[in-house]
């Protein structure tokens, strides 16, 4: 594997604990894995730093501080640790009915914090190339307003791929991240979506493809380090 393929790990509403990942990494310097824990692991998972291991958070408030009960702002992500965030997420946008705007706001203040957001898009429909490639350069239109673009992470994730089992061929991930990185000038863009042991390689193969936002195989340290060791 020639270039540095970046693994973000998002443990989502789940709690692993930290002797797991401990245990399967070892003695070992892996400098291309992200994990993201929920908000209240974070600092437990923060002893990997030493394995060269990144930490990220799920998610941020919009706010900088102040009266927002529940809300965990940039800057106290930072203070736990974290290097990176994901925000965006279509779950999020299904179940919070977060918006377009509030994801460019915490990407603003992600990078005021010195926190690199990962910013997720995705088209809620299996309907073909042309439609993802629309769908999400015009979620990108908003998301990028006012920001730093070589300073950010992009994650396609095609909705109806995620947790599905079910994953796009190769050209149309192929389609979808050259045209987000020809369009927005973005620089790194990571696939998820039913990303695992059956199509690391294929995936991984893509030239445009910089890494991998993973869901359920993060609660599989030893799978993780296996795929991330055969990808070296």
């Amino acid at each position: 594997m020639n270039k540095r393929f970046l693994f973000v790990c998002n443990f989502k509403m789940n709690s692993l604990d930290v002797m797991e990942y401990v245990n399967a990494i070892k003695d070992d310097h892996i400098d291309n894995l992200v994990l993201c824990p929920n908000f209240c692991d974070i600092k437990d998972y923060a002893i990997l730093k030493r394995n060269g291991i990144m930490l990220g958070a799920q998610n941020v408030s919009e706010f900088s501080g102040g009266a927002y009960t529940g809300e965990v702002s940039a800057s106290m992500l930072k203070e736990s640790g974290a290097d990176f965030c994901i925000i965006g997420h279509s779950e999020r946008k299904k179940y919070m009915f977060e918006t377009l705007s509030q994801t460019n706001q915490k990407a603003k203040r992600l990078l005021e914090a010195g926190i690199t957001p990962i910013i997720c898009v995705g088209e809620d429909t299996e309907k073909g190339d042309d439609f993802a490639v629309r769908y999400v350069l015009l979620e990108l239109n908003e998301v990028l307003k006012d920001i730093a673009i070589s300073k950010v992470i992009v994650a396609y994730e095609p909705i109806w791929a995620i947790g599905t089992g079910k994953v796009p061929s190769n050209s149309h991930i192929q389609n979808v991240i050259s045209a987000i990185k020809k369009y927005t000038g973005v620089e790194v863009c990571l696939y998820g979506g039913s990303f695992g042991e059956n199509n690391y390689k294929e995936i991984s193969s893509l030239a445009c493809v910089d890494g991998a936002l993973i869901g359920g195989a993060s609660l599989k340290p030893n799978l993780i380090v296996k795929i991330q060791k055969d990808l070296r």
